[in-house]
């Protein structure tokens, strides 16, 4: 047993690479997990939908949940990223506010700071909400 964690935090650490910092708060998070990248418009769509539906199930906000919310931020980022790469205009734009959202989800989940991740989530939920009105 002993074993199996030191292999598992071994891979975890030999994983680890800094991200972009957030505009607000100008940390830098630790690259955790690594996800595949999104190369069609209909994954980034796929993944945005399922993503935030686990997210918006999430209502303790303990412990435990920031650290599911965490995870699945690394498959949001990826998403919205594909859409600030590939759509135009308004669309873009709004890809582009909700990618600076969702990095700061990430921190305040990866931090385990709650009453900052709920007004991250609370911003993104009505961010998300616009954005896929144009799916």
């Amino acid at each position: 047993m002993n074993k199996l964690v030191l292999v598992l935090l071994t891979l975890v650490f030999a994983f680890t690479a800094p991200v972009q910092a957030s505009d607000e708060s100008k940390e830098e998070p630790i690259q955790h997990y690594q996800v595949p990248d999104v190369t069609s418009m209909e994954d980034a769509e796929r993944i945005f939908v399922e993503t935030t539906a686990e997210m918006k199930s999430k209502k303790k906000l303990d412990q435990v949940e920031l650290e599911q919310i965490h995870v699945v931020t690394y498959s949001l980022e990826k998403s919205v990223a594909y859409f600030a790469e590939n759509l135009k205009g308004e669309r873009q734009q709004l890809a582009k506010e909700l990618a600076v959202v969702v990095e700061d989800i990430h921190l305040a989940s990866e931090n385990n700071r709650h009453e900052a991740a709920k007004a991250h989530l609370s911003n993104y939920f009505e961010l998300a909400e616009r954005f896929a009105s144009g799916f």
